[in-house]
């Protein structure tokens, strides 16, 4: 003998009818029936962000509402909820937490390199140079750079020395070492700003 099959609990399915039909008071009581048990369930897995919270579970009915239409019944309606939330929960510790630093160079070593062949064809503007990233970050790109780019780089902006200066300490002349400093600065920008990218702290 075949088991019963399972069925929607009745109040969920005309609930979800009314909505769908265009009903406001439905609407409304979708959101006042689930909004303080979503509100906690995503608070707790967010943590204490009480804006970020707020946002998220107004972004879950949003999209409730939208895809309402298609909720079948297989779990109650608030599950059906908390399945959005979990979506929009990783979504937003994707964005909150920058990959590790070492991951990103492991796995960009490759476009770095060609980044490095290919640095003379192409500057950036010298604002990359400029953003309020962290010192970790500025670090990694340096560690990804020639020993030649990072003299020139640590030379004009650490030990501020003049383009002369420079010059003479590598036994350069001076269009020599201001075309050094112009290629590591624009290898600095490239691989600063994939890393940023690929790390997920860019805006």
């Amino acid at each position: 003998m075949n088991s019963p099959v399972r069925t929607l609990p009745s109040p969920d399915l005309a609930l979800r009818d009314r909505v769908v039909a265009g009903e406001r008071a439905a609407a409304e009581e979708l959101v006042r029936t689930h909004l303080e048990p979503l509100y906690e369930f995503i608070h707790h897995r967010l943590g204490a962000d009480v804006r970020q919270t707020e946002e998220l579970v107004q972004d879950c009915f949003l999209v409730a509402l939208e895809k309402l239409p298609g909720y079948a019944g297989e779990s109650s309606l608030f599950s059906w909820l908390c399945g959005i939330a979990r979506n929009k929960l990783r979504s937003a510790r994707r964005k909150k937490r920058p990959r590790p630093l070492a991951d990103v160079l492991e796995e960009n070593e490759g476009e770095i390199d060609r980044i490095l062949a290919d640095v003379a064809r192409e500057p950036l503007p010298e604002w990359v140079l400029e953003r309020a990233e962290t010192r970790e970050l500025v670090g990694a790109t340096l560690s990804s750079l020639s020993p030649e780019y990072r003299r020139a780089l640590v030379g004009k902006y650490i030990e501020e020395k003049s383009v002369v200066e420079m010059a003479a300490a590598a036994g350069q002349s001076e269009k020599a070492a201001e075309s050094m400093l112009h290629r590591a600065r624009v290898a600095f920008a490239r691989v600063f700003e994939l890393l940023a990218k690929k790390r997920g702290g860019w805006a």
